[in-house]
């Protein structure tokens, strides 16, 4: 027996849109209980969950999402050490060589774009794109909206 296929809604229509703006005045998607992410993470995650609709996110994509966050993350970390080492350094002869963080460097950007293409992510996305797309582009449309509102309250409250 199949389960019965829901009907989504399109992205250019009334419901859409309100559903967009719903999901736009919510807090970000907060990290799942069962995923640990060191602080420095914890901005990334906003990042990585605001690029898809809310509706979107399902919990396996979530522990993903969390393991991209941490990645990006430790890029950051790697490449300001790399930064301040230097691409080149002495090893102990005397001799020059790659600074070795370069190959960590490499082996975590390969690790997020793998990450970011399990989520379909940074590419095609998945089903029909339009749709997709457009549900995304109205909910980024409602943040920047309610980040706008937000402002405007703040100077109402000051004066």
């Amino acid at each position: 027996m199949t389960a019965p296929k829901t009907k989504r809604t399109r992205a250019d229509s009334a419901a859409s849109a309100v559903n967009a703006m719903v999901a736009a005045a919510k807090p970000d998607i907060a990290i799942p209980d069962y995923v640990t992410l060191t602080d420095s993470a914890i901005p990334f995650w906003a990042g990585v969950v605001r690029a898809r609709a809310r509706d979107e996110w399902i919990d396996v994509d979530l522990v993903v999402a969390a393991q991209l966050a941490q990645c990006q993350a430790d890029i950051a970390e790697e490449d300001a050490l790399l930064r301040a080492e230097g691409r080149v350094m002495k090893n102990d002869k005397g001799t020059q060589i790659m600074n070795p963080r370069t190959t960590v460097m490499e082996q975590l950007a390969r690790r997020e774009m793998a990450l970011m293409r399990t989520l379909r992510m940074g590419g095609r996305i998945a089903g029909d794109t339009r749709d997709e797309a457009g549900k995304r582009k109205i909910e980024r449309e409602s943040r920047k909206l309610r980040g706008e509102l937000e402002e405007e309250d703040d100077g109402l409250l000051a004066t």
